[in-house]
């Protein structure tokens, strides 16, 4: 029996003792710009804000700022509405991906990726364009209100918006692939022989639910729902946007700590809690599915669940699915035509049609410049966080196990912590040295932000790539440069576009960073998007979504084609 070391040509074996104690020490170096990034414009200045909720008015320890948030009845209000409202969406969503996921995998290869396009689109787009056509779409004049008066549902229209209801739909809708995508990874590992016996023995479906499907593809939804657990504590734009005074959460009140009453202490104190929450969150998603699953490549296997006959359960989860595939598209495919619309408000169906709304996106001198400066922005950022990201990836795929654990954590919590708690960070740090004003802060925020996303998707490329082809390349006399250019960058190309493609979508879709770390001079069009819809509803927001949805659309297809191009 042959070692994995004498099944290597004879020059890769007598390479490897020497070559795996050189690539140790390139690894150090290659995962150090990203670590020395983090720890300088994310560990830091957390650190730092996070100290001023211990600073006493007197420059002493103290805990009378996080004893104020227990003992303030609105503080107490506002932390129990941010657990409840995550809490509730979570559930939400588990439940309305259950259906969405059973059907994607138990359809033809063509309708699945239909299904994929159908969830993705909307993951994709920016939380911002969803939120602003659910605005439009949940309105006292809007397409349900006119539908259910039409029909005779109601009497008159109803508050979808500014309420508990508007926060549950509008969270819910962003947040919902995240449980679909480990969900239908779920399914699609299931055994559908399982399947097939408990029918053929006679179970019902809700005997096959309970007893096979459900304890099968829990893991996939329990994942699922942490994430969006997560997620959903520091959430900030939804909330404010479509929920009123009583759905208050706590990055809102960050917030208003920070703008409106300068009380650094308390902002830091809910800054805390929300970081603790989502600490304790990856903590608990670590010990039951281990942080190598957020970072591990799709195997693109799967059981054939065509085989069997699907129960009159079945059926209706199916139909179910389908409903949840149109609840996902329905904004972004309503806003569409409303964006065509003439009148000041958008209506739906629009009563006149043009190019009012686009005219006035492409002539107006702030929309031009906005959109200028989140290009130029995200430009720099996806440049960046890809360098980082990649260099970090190769180098940690190359050290001990050991040592890649704390690694993979540590470069991985920028994603998880609310970008409320990075973007007030990186504020107090920046604000004083005038970097807010010449977009030098946003450039590094938005880098914390995306540089995980490269780091993510390339450890997960570098996992699927046969480590011996590099080997045996050293081994043969090339140099490890000339072995790179030729073996290992065409095997990593798709996965690097998609990253680099994931840095650019988080940054030019993100909203929060922008709101503290710009000026009215360098703003971004996502920021100028929010205050359109926070102030004075203006329709420009409908068409310069419409333009992003598009924008996305273009990009992800383009993605997908090219990494079905490198599966054929």
């Amino acid at each position: 029996m042959t070692t994995s070391t004498d099944a290597l040509p004879l020059p890769a074996a007598r390479l490897r003792p020497a070559a795996a104690r050189r690539r140790g020490r390139v690894a150090a170096l290659a995962a150090l710009p990203l670590l020395l990034f983090l720890l300088l414009f994310f560990a830091g200045p957390i650190a730092g804000l996070l100290s001023n909720g211990f600073k006493g008015e007197d420059g002493g320890l103290t805990l009378a700022h996080y004893r104020h948030l227990l003992d303030t009845p609105i503080y107490r209000i506002v932390l129990g509405n941010t657990f409840t409202i995550a809490a509730a969406v979570t559930v939400s969503c588990v439940v309305l991906s259950y259906p969405l996921a059973y059907l994607m995998a138990t359809v033809s290869p063509t309708v699945a990726r239909v299904l994929f396009f159908a969830v993705l689109l909307p993951f994709w787009s920016s939380a911002l364009v969803r939120t602003s056509a659910w605005i439009a779409l949940l309105g006292k004049n809007g397409p349900l209100n006119t539908l259910l008066t039409t029909v005779g549902v109601l009497d008159q229209p109803m508050a979808f918006l500014y309420n508990f209801t508007g926060v549950m739909v509008g969270m819910t809708h962003v947040l919902m692939p995240f449980v679909v995508l480990p969900l239908y990874a779920s399914f699609r590992s299931l055994d559908g022989s399982l399947v097939q016996a408990a029918q053929s023995l006679g179970a019902g479906s809700a005997g096959i639910f309970s007893k096979v499907i459900l304890p099968l593809t829990s893991p996939g939804a329990v994942a699922g729902g942490i994430i969006v657990f997560m997620n959903a504590v520091g959430y900030y734009i939804t909330p404010s946007l479509m929920g009123g005074p009583a759905q208050r959460m706590a990055a809102e009140l960050i917030s208003h700590n920070i703008t409106e009453e300068l009380n650094w202490g308390l902002a830091s104190a809910l800054a805390g809690v929300l970081l603790v929450t989502v600490l304790l969150s990856l903590w608990l998603f670590n010990r039951l599915f281990g942080l190598n699953n957020l970072i591990s490549a799709s195997s693109g296997k799967g059981s054939n669940h065509a085989g069997y006959r699907r129960t009159p359960g079945g059926r209706v989860a199916a139909l179910l699915g389908v409903a949840c595939a149109i609840f996902l598209l329905l904004p972004i495919v309503v806003v569409i035509p409303m964006s065509f619309g003439t009148t000041d408000f958008p209506i739906f169906p629009p009563p006149s049609y043009g190019l009012r709304w686009y005219e006035n996106f492409f002539t107006d001198g702030k929309w031009l410049a906005a959109l200028a400066s989140s290009t130029k922005i995200a430009i720099v950022v996806t440049l960046l966080a890809t360098v980082l990201g990649t260099a970090a990836a190769l180098g940690v795929s190359r050290l001990a196990a050991r040592r890649q654990g704390w690694l993979d954590a540590f470069f991985i919590i920028p994603m998880s912590v609310p970008a409320i708690v990075t973007a007030v960070a990186l504020y107090y740090l920046f604000a004083p040295i005038g970097w807010v004003a010449n977009s030098m802060a946003v450039i590094l925020g938005h880098t914390v932000l995306a540089a995980p996303y490269v780091y993510i998707t390339m450890r997960a490329a570098l996992r699927s790539l046969d480590p011996n082809l590099e080997l045996a390349a050293l081994g043969m006399g090339a140099s490890w440069p000339r072995m790179f250019q030729l073996v290992m960058l065409p095997a990593l190309i798709p996965s690097l576009v998609g990253g680099a493609v994931f840095a650019l979508v988080s940054s030019f879709d993100d909203v929060v960073m922008a709101l503290f770390l710009t000026t009215i001079r360098n703003r971004t069009l996502p920021k100028l998007m929010f205050e359109g819809l926070a102030n004075d509803f203006d329709p420009t927001v409908i068409s310069a979504s419409c333009l992003l949805v598009g924008a996305t659309a273009l990009i992800l297809l383009a993605n997908l084609l090219l990494r079905r191009k490198k599966e054929d």
